[in-house]
Protein backbone atom coordinates (compact mmCIF):
# COMPACT_ATOMS: atom_id res chain seq x y z
CA UNK A 1 0.00 0.00 0.00
CA UNK A 2 1.59 3.28 -1.02
CA UNK A 3 2.14 5.86 1.68
CA UNK A 4 -0.30 8.70 1.08
CA UNK A 5 -1.25 11.85 2.93
CA UNK A 6 -4.65 10.36 3.84
CA UNK A 7 -2.91 7.40 5.49
CA UNK A 8 -0.81 9.74 7.62
CA UNK A 9 -3.92 11.72 8.58
CA UNK A 10 -5.71 8.52 9.61
CA UNK A 11 -2.68 7.37 11.56
CA UNK A 12 -2.57 10.71 13.37
CA UNK A 13 -6.29 10.41 14.23
CA UNK A 14 -5.78 6.91 15.61
CA UNK A 15 -2.82 8.01 17.72
CA UNK A 16 -4.62 11.10 19.05
CA UNK A 17 -7.68 9.00 19.85
CA UNK A 18 -5.55 6.45 21.72
CA UNK A 19 -3.79 9.18 23.74
CA UNK A 20 -7.12 10.81 24.54
CA UNK A 21 -8.71 7.57 25.71
CA UNK A 22 -5.69 6.68 27.83
CA UNK A 23 -5.66 10.17 29.36
CA UNK A 24 -9.39 10.05 30.03
CA UNK A 25 -9.24 6.64 31.68
CA UNK A 26 -6.20 7.63 33.74
CA UNK A 27 -8.04 10.68 35.07
CA UNK A 28 -10.98 8.68 36.43
CA UNK A 29 -10.80 7.64 40.07
CA UNK A 30 -11.45 3.92 39.68
CA UNK A 31 -11.89 3.30 43.41
CA UNK A 32 -14.78 5.77 43.58
CA UNK A 33 -16.43 4.21 40.52
CA UNK A 34 -15.93 0.77 42.02
CA UNK A 35 -17.51 1.83 45.34
CA UNK A 36 -20.47 3.37 43.55
CA UNK A 37 -21.18 0.45 41.20
CA UNK A 38 -20.16 -2.65 43.17
CA UNK A 39 -23.19 -4.89 43.52
CA UNK A 40 -25.37 -2.54 41.47
CA UNK A 41 -24.31 -3.65 37.99
CA UNK A 42 -24.11 -7.23 36.63
CA UNK A 43 -20.35 -7.68 37.04
CA UNK A 44 -20.19 -11.40 36.32
CA UNK A 45 -22.60 -11.33 33.38
CA UNK A 46 -21.04 -8.29 31.72
CA UNK A 47 -17.47 -9.35 32.48
CA UNK A 48 -18.07 -12.89 31.27
CA UNK A 49 -19.63 -11.71 28.03
CA UNK A 50 -16.86 -9.20 27.34
CA UNK A 51 -14.15 -11.76 28.03
CA UNK A 52 -15.93 -14.55 26.14
CA UNK A 53 -16.68 -12.49 23.04
CA UNK A 54 -13.19 -11.03 23.16
CA UNK A 55 -11.64 -14.49 23.13
CA UNK A 56 -13.96 -15.70 20.35
CA UNK A 57 -13.35 -12.68 18.12
CA UNK A 58 -9.60 -12.83 18.75
CA UNK A 59 -9.49 -16.52 17.81
CA UNK A 60 -11.57 -15.76 14.70
CA UNK A 61 -9.06 -13.10 13.61
CA UNK A 62 -6.07 -15.32 14.31
CA UNK A 63 -7.61 -18.22 12.37
CA UNK A 64 -8.46 -15.98 9.39
CA UNK A 65 -4.92 -14.57 9.26
CA UNK A 66 -3.29 -17.99 9.70
CA UNK A 67 -5.55 -19.46 7.01
CA UNK A 68 -4.61 -16.64 4.62
CA UNK A 69 -0.91 -17.19 5.36
CA UNK A 70 -1.11 -20.95 4.88
CA UNK A 71 -3.08 -20.72 1.65
CA UNK A 72 -0.99 -17.71 0.58
CA UNK A 73 -4.06 -15.74 -0.44
CA UNK A 74 -4.31 -11.99 -0.19
CA UNK A 75 -7.02 -10.59 2.06
CA UNK A 76 -9.07 -7.71 0.72
CA UNK A 77 -8.06 -4.35 2.23
CA UNK A 78 -11.43 -3.96 3.96
CA UNK A 79 -11.26 -7.46 5.42
CA UNK A 80 -7.69 -6.92 6.59
CA UNK A 81 -8.66 -3.60 8.17
CA UNK A 82 -11.47 -5.28 10.10
CA UNK A 83 -9.16 -8.05 11.27
CA UNK A 84 -6.53 -5.55 12.42
CA UNK A 85 -9.17 -3.54 14.30
CA UNK A 86 -10.53 -6.67 15.98
CA UNK A 87 -6.99 -7.84 16.75
CA UNK A 88 -6.31 -4.56 18.58
CA UNK A 89 -9.70 -4.18 20.32
CA UNK A 90 -10.53 -7.69 21.52
CA UNK A 91 -7.67 -7.98 24.03
CA UNK A 92 -9.17 -4.94 25.80
CA UNK A 93 -12.52 -6.79 25.94
CA UNK A 94 -10.83 -9.81 27.50
CA UNK A 95 -8.73 -7.88 30.02
CA UNK A 96 -11.53 -5.55 31.13
CA UNK A 97 -14.04 -8.39 31.14
CA UNK A 98 -11.83 -10.38 33.50
CA UNK A 99 -11.24 -7.29 35.67
CA UNK A 100 -14.99 -6.62 35.82
CA UNK A 101 -15.64 -10.28 36.65
CA UNK A 102 -13.12 -9.95 39.49
CA UNK A 103 -14.76 -6.67 40.56
CA UNK A 104 -11.55 -4.68 40.10
CA UNK A 105 -11.73 -0.88 39.84
CA UNK A 106 -10.60 -0.61 36.21
CA UNK A 107 -13.19 -3.19 35.16
CA UNK A 108 -15.94 -0.88 36.40
CA UNK A 109 -14.35 2.14 34.72
CA UNK A 110 -14.01 0.53 31.28
CA UNK A 111 -16.83 -2.02 31.40
CA UNK A 112 -19.72 0.16 30.30
CA UNK A 113 -17.73 1.76 27.49
CA UNK A 114 -16.58 -1.59 26.12
CA UNK A 115 -20.08 -3.07 26.33
CA UNK A 116 -21.33 -0.04 24.41
CA UNK A 117 -18.55 -0.43 21.84
CA UNK A 118 -19.32 -4.14 21.38
CA UNK A 119 -23.03 -3.40 21.01
CA UNK A 120 -22.33 -0.74 18.39
CA UNK A 121 -20.27 -3.29 16.48
CA UNK A 122 -23.35 -5.47 16.10
CA UNK A 123 -25.63 -2.53 15.27
CA UNK A 124 -23.17 -1.38 12.61
CA UNK A 125 -23.02 -4.86 11.15
CA UNK A 126 -26.82 -5.05 10.98
CA UNK A 127 -26.90 -1.69 9.18
CA UNK A 128 -24.30 -2.93 6.68
CA UNK A 129 -26.29 -6.10 6.09
CA UNK A 130 -29.45 -4.07 5.50
CA UNK A 131 -27.77 -1.61 3.11
CA UNK A 132 -25.60 -4.12 1.26
CA UNK A 133 -28.28 -5.16 -1.30
CA UNK A 134 -28.79 -1.50 -2.26
CA UNK A 135 -25.09 -0.71 -2.59
CA UNK A 136 -23.74 -3.95 -4.08
CA UNK A 137 -24.93 -6.92 -6.08
CA UNK A 138 -25.14 -9.04 -2.91
CA UNK A 139 -28.58 -10.43 -2.11
CA UNK A 140 -30.36 -9.61 1.15
CA UNK A 141 -29.95 -12.36 3.74
CA UNK A 142 -32.54 -12.30 6.49
CA UNK A 143 -30.81 -15.22 8.20
CA UNK A 144 -27.59 -13.18 8.55
CA UNK A 145 -29.48 -10.22 10.02
CA UNK A 146 -31.32 -12.46 12.51
CA UNK A 147 -28.11 -14.25 13.55
CA UNK A 148 -26.23 -10.96 14.03
CA UNK A 149 -29.19 -9.53 15.95
CA UNK A 150 -29.26 -12.59 18.23
CA UNK A 151 -25.51 -12.30 18.78
CA UNK A 152 -25.96 -8.59 19.44
CA UNK A 153 -28.49 -9.35 22.16
CA UNK A 154 -25.66 -11.06 24.00
CA UNK A 155 -24.10 -7.58 24.36
CA UNK A 156 -27.28 -5.47 24.44
CA UNK A 157 -28.80 -7.19 27.47
CA UNK A 158 -25.83 -6.71 29.84
CA UNK A 159 -25.37 -3.18 28.44
CA UNK A 160 -28.96 -2.28 29.35
CA UNK A 161 -28.62 -3.95 32.77
CA UNK A 162 -25.34 -2.09 33.38
CA UNK A 163 -26.91 1.25 32.39
CA UNK A 164 -29.95 0.50 34.55
CA UNK A 165 -27.67 -0.16 37.53
CA UNK A 166 -25.73 3.07 36.96
CA UNK A 167 -28.92 5.12 36.59
CA UNK A 168 -30.59 3.56 39.63
CA UNK A 169 -27.49 4.17 41.73
CA UNK A 170 -27.31 7.76 40.50
CA UNK A 171 -30.99 8.37 41.27
CA UNK A 172 -30.74 6.81 44.74
CA UNK A 173 -27.58 8.71 45.73
CA UNK A 174 -28.06 11.83 47.87
CA UNK A 175 -27.35 15.06 45.98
Amino acid sequence: MPLKLAFLAHLALVMLSAYTIIGLLASIDGKVVQQQLAGVVPEHLAGGILAGLGILFFLLVISAIVQALISQTMLAETELALHVADFLITPAWVVCGVLLWQRKAFGYVAGLGLLFQASMLFIGLIIVLLLQPFLTAAPFSLVDVVVVFAMGLICFIPLVLFIRGVVSKRNSSPA
